[in-house]
């Protein structure tokens, strides 16, 4: 893997495999609406930079269903926090727990996303995902950790 991180490494979370010959195989695990029951841990051993590769996949028959993941971070290992956003006003920061979401708008269709996250400061990431506005079909999702240092 090229650019400016010397150190790749990468971790196939959740519904991939890491074969024995360094090639990945995707397996989707198939969504449900608790976040709970789709997670993943990923132990950064000192890595600043965590990318995940998603792909997401809409039931059939499905359209407009919400991926929503959760990323937690754990300065220890044990304790986790939620990730956090913010709107300013003029004299004010409110601060939010954070849900990503991802919108697939056409049924039994491929979605596959990048997302970057920044981990410097923590020693584990863990991820969760949901899938929202289902009628009967659940979705699939593959989703690669990669952790970069320099």
């Amino acid at each position: 893997m090229a650019g400016t991180y010397s150190i790749q490494n990468i971790i196939p979370l959740i519904g991939a495999t890491l074969n024995r010959d360094s090639t990945l195989t995707l397996s989707p695990i198939t969504l449900t609406a608790t976040a709970a029951d789709n997670r993943g841990t990923v132990k950064l051993n000192q890595n600043s930079q965590l990318i995940l590769y998603l792909r997401y996949i809409t039931g059939a028959a499905e359209t407009n269903n919400i991926l929503q993941m959760t990323v937690e971070f754990s300065p220890d290992g044990t304790l986790f926090y939620q990730e956090a956003t913010e709107e300013a006003s003029t004299t004010t920061v409110t601060e939010y727990q954070a849900t990503r979401q991802f919108t697939g708008t056409a049924a039994a269709t491929t979605y596959s996303f990048r997302v970057a996250i920044p981990v410097a400061d923590i020693d584990r990431v863990r991820i969760s995902f949901a899938e929202s506005g289902v009628v009967t079909n659940f979705g699939t999702l593959s989703c690669l950790a990669v952790i970069s240092s320099q």
